[in-house]
């Protein structure tokens, strides 16, 4: 019988094969299954209450009529109590006393907008507000919890909306309603009826239409549309936070990674600590040996030599405080060497901080006394202060080789910073300043040293210093924060600083003037 050749590709019976080579590497056990970001409560209910929508609406539509047309007035305060009141409403459990004290003072850091007028100050205080107001909302207790509050509101607002539109769906499907289209109908002739008898009695008697005049917005004022937007914005705000609080989210653990040898950590801290006591045997000749010492080795004035490096000094007590942090989780504490090695290197880096913390604040003193204060120089200077504050907390916390209440503790500081600065009064401590400045210049025969086109700009916080100013320059300072502090803003817009500027301003004359100092 003939042999039949074989396929191609086909292998030939009797042959024998060499077996397949071996791969070179063994084939890679598959990834463990990713663990989420956070995991929610188990009586998070699948459908959002009645008194959740309730809650929701109301704040909207207050949001909508208390809030200011411009950025600083009590209205601000208000809307953050009733923002608060509803959440706690619509929340299955009673706040603790801890809770309760953040609260008090978020309120706290909203009212500065109703004291203070400076408008500047109401955008920082009100992100403050609504980071603290997260951390409230989860119940925050580690650094961890604390930076994990400020995304949380944008992680869970995809879970918010679905959370809110299955009640929606939940409540249509279970109304009694079987005809839509006629709640419409009716709904469309209520109005129309109410505008039409609104009109005819507004025509018909001048107290009722300025009655009615001061209740019904004006939809040709801009400030309209804008306030019903910060309403919208206001409501969906409410419905994450009582999302947070029935939901209850929690970071899944995670385990703290210890260098297996000291050395991995000791190493790159303690070379960032010989490089502070380097700087700072510089700065010591500088801040010592004043201008001269500075003129002599560096050839700078004092003007240039604070210029030259705040923002540098600023920003490496900013990384400081992160390298303390991340050295501390990584390092050992086990054993007594261990521990006296963390608070030697570690504390060693608080202490050169706090260092660099005098020398930052020393060139920024010397670099207003050569150009005047303004916002921004007082500004970060305040920041500054604050990091040095949370420096020493973390020596404190060091010390006792404890975390347990560092993040309640850091959040307490920057409230409290914040808070203070309030109290410090920026614009007024701008103007007193820059006046006695001035005032310095004059008595020593040189040009005026002032800049009335910046004070101009100051908030009407600042009158009272600025009327300290002579008589002839005060217009050129006053004219504007008159203006603003005779504003009409209706009470939701009061502050206490526009109505002391107004009183201070009562008796006082801006008359014209033909032309204002230059900036000197």
């Amino acid at each position: 019988m003939p042999e039949t050749p074989s396929m191609p590709g086909l292998p030939i019976p009797g042959t024998v094969y060499p077996a397949p080579p071996e791969p070179p590497f063994p084939p890679l056990p598959p990834l463990p299954p990713r663990p989420p970001m956070y995991d929610v409560s188990a009586d998070l209910p699948r459908v959002a209450p009645g008194r959740v929508f309730a809650a929701v609406a109301g704040t909207a539509v207050a949001a909508a009529l208390l809030l200011p047309a411009g950025l600083s007035g009590i209205g601000i305060a208000v809307t953050g109590i009733i923002v608060l009141i509803a959440v706690f409403v619509g929340s299955p459990y009673r706040p603790g006393w801890g809770q309760l004290l953040t609260a008090a003072g978020i309120v706290a850091l909203l009212a500065v907008p109703g004291w203070r007028s400076a408008e500047w100050l109401t955008v920082w205080y009100v992100l403050l507000a609504v980071a603290a107001t997260g951390v409230l909302l989860i119940s925050g207790r580690t650094l961890r919890d604390m930076a994990f509050a400020v995304v949380a509101p944008i992680v869970v607002s995809l879970r918010t909306s679905a959370w809110m539109t299955r009640a929606a769906g939940v409540a249509y499907l279970g109304s009694k309603v079987e005809n839509p289209r006629a709640v419409l109908g009716v709904g469309v002739v209520t109005v129309v009826l109410v505008v039409v008898f609104g009109a005819l009695f507004a025509g018909a008697d001048a107290m009722f239409a300025t009655l009615l005049s001061a209740l019904t917005p004006d939809v040709d004022d801009p400030t309209v549309t804008a306030n019903v937007a910060v309403g919208v914005v206001v409501g969906l705000f409410t419905a994450v936070g009582c999302y947070l609080r029935y939901a209850r989210p929690r970071l899944t653990d995670h385990e703290r990674t210890v260098a297996g040898d000291s050395w991995a950590w000791a190493v790159p801290t303690g070379t960032v600590l010989a490089l502070f006591v380097a700087f700072l045997g510089t700065q010591a000749g500088a801040m010592i040996g004043g201008q001269d010492y500075v003129q002599d080795t560096a050839n700078l004035t004092s003007a240039e030599y604070a210029r030259s490096g705040f923002w540098q000094l600023f920003a490496v007590t900013a990384l400081t405080i992160l390298v303390v942090s991340v050295a501390w989780q990584r390092a050992a504490r086990t054993t007594t060497r261990d521990r006296v090695l963390v608070r030697g290197i570690l504390g060693g880096l608080c202490v050169a901080t706090l260092l660099v913390v005098v020398s930052a604040l020393h060139r920024m003193y010397l670099y207003i006394d050569a150009y005047g204060a303004t916002r921004l120089r007082i500004s970060v200077m305040a920041v500054e202060l604050s990091l040095g504050a949370i420096v020493i907390a973390l020596m404190v916390a060091g010390a006792g080789l404890g975390t347990r209440h560092l993040a309640r503790v850091v959040g307490g500081l920057i409230i409290g910073a914040a808070l203070a600065f309030a109290v410090y009064d920026p614009d007024a401590q701008i103007a007193r300043i820059n006046v006695d400045r001035y005032e310095a210049s004059i008595a020593r025969d040189e040009a005026p040293r002032i800049d009335t086109s910046y004070l101009s700009g100051l908030s009407p916080d600042a009158t009272g210093q600025l009327l300290r100013l002579p008589t002839e320059l005060q217009p050129c300072v006053l004219r504007l924060i008159a203006e603003t502090a005779r504003e009409k803003r209706g009470w939701t817009g009061f502050t206490v600083g526009r109505a002391q500027a107004k009183a201070d301003l009562h008796d006082v004359e801006l008359t014209s003037v033909d032309a204002c100092p230059s900036p000197n």
